[in-house]
């Protein structure tokens, strides 16, 4: 970047570094028999937030929808579309409608949810990749999508802008629903899913179908956890990879949803084991995608994604809601701050100036890309620091 915005940046970074500090030093201080859990919750949330934005979604937004993939903040028209994006862009809107009810807002989320709605096949079952002349990509498997799309109608309906779209998520909800066991086999997959069911369960709670389901799901992941892990590996499969903290942020949600503690149990280990592996004290350094951390083997460096951030915010604010230790408040500031710079290059990842967030933090800095999953993390990642502040305050 320019070294005049490059220096304003630092400036501004700084400045938010010295608050944040001063909060931590004034907990720290404190006899540790005056950390109830909502002084805690005060102190670390109320920590100055950045004002969310959606100027980099509307940059990346057509009639259409969303476009996968940017060239710096250029939508890169040759990707296309993608479900999984759109699902989450309906996720995150809804959540953002919530806190700022916004004509603008209102116009993003029918442009995503429409998007979502017309990737469903008249049997239920979902559609992933769109070319730009808005054909489907038929050769394409929907990989996660499917749980990505039970997850977004599952908060539509806990949650929607306007009571009129629920009927309309609920009838598509209730259509998809029956391919989970066809549809989710990996454990992401089911994880969104479960994510999912368990937003309808928060709106209709004597759904025992749908209860059900969201019990079978949760079993699955315990039957990969049984097989894969060990003492020394709390994990569900060989190699950690990936959106990591959705799955125990699943196991937690279903443990609270169902009541049931050999969820919460797992949920916990797993939780630990993550928190062991991406956590170093200070800041977090997250599983790189250039080559994982495969069991036995040392975990990547880099490249780090916007993507685990975001599901180590998610995945926290689960583990406190079920538990109520507030050292996962304390840990969650810390994953957002990742994206401030709180990482291992002391790099911020979102750009003030552009209000959007590059797709990497790699060995030579960060990938100039602003693509739609890194904005989408982003933001879901801030409307849940909102969400926890609100709820702690």
């Amino acid at each position: 970047m320019p070294e005049a915005r490059f220096v304003a940046f630092l400036a501004e970074m700084l400045s938010m570094a010295k608050n944040f500090r001063k909060k931590v030093a004034s907990v720290s201080s404190l006899p540790s028999g005056d950390h109830s859990a909502v002084s805690i919750a005060q102190t670390f949330l109320n920590a100055e937030l950045p004002e969310p934005s959606l100027e980099h979604l509307k940059r990346l937004s057509d009639d259409t929808g969303l476009y996968q993939h940017a060239r710096f903040i250029l939508p890169d028209r040759q990707e296309g579309y993608c479900t999984d994006d759109n699902a989450r862009a309906v996720i995150v809107m809804t959540k953002y409608y919530a806190h700022y009810p916004q004509p603008e807002a209102l116009r993003f989320f029918d442009t995503y949810l429409s998007f979502i709605l017309h990737s469903q096949k008249k049997d239920g079952s979902i559609w992933n990749f769109m070319s730009f002349n808005r054909t489907w990509r038929k050769s394409e498997p929907p990989a996660d999508a499917f749980g990505r799309v039970l997850w977004a109608f599952g908060t539509v309906i806990s949650k929607p802008p306007l009571p009129s779209y629920l009927p309309v998520a609920q009838e598509s909800f209730d259509r998809a629903i029956w391919h989970l066991q066809r549809c989710a086999k990996g454990a992401r997959a089911v994880a969104y899913s479960m994510l999912g069911i368990s937003e309808y369960l928060s709106r209709f709670p004597d759904a025992d179908d749908i209860k059900r389901q969201l019990e079978f799901a949760a079993d699955q992941l315990m039957a990969q956890y049984k097989q894969n892990s060990s003492p020394d590996w709390q994990w569900f499969e060989q190699k950690i990879t990936y959106d990591n903290g959705v799955i125990p942020q699943a196991l937690f949600v279903a443990a609270t949803t169902l009541n049931n503690n050999k969820y919460l149990e797992v949920a916990q280990k797993v939780c630990e084991f993550l928190l062991a592996n991406t956590f170093n004290g200070k800041h977090f350094s997250f599983v790189g995608c250039h080559g994982w951390f495969e069991r036995g083997h040392t975990k990547a460096s880099f490249d780090q994604q916007p993507i685990e951030a975001a599901s180590m915010v998610l995945m926290l604010k689960a583990a406190y809601d079920a538990t109520g230790d507030s050292k996962f408040l304390k840990l969650q500031r810390k994953a957002f701050d990742w994206f401030l710079g709180e990482n291992d290059l002391h790099i911020p990842l979102y750009d003030f100036k552009t209000k959007g967030c590059s797709d990497a933090l790699t060995p030579d800095g960060v990938n100039v890309n602003q693509g739609a999953e890194s904005i989408l993390s982003f933001l879901l990642a801030l409307l849940t620091m909102l969400e926890s502040q609100k709820c702690k305050a």
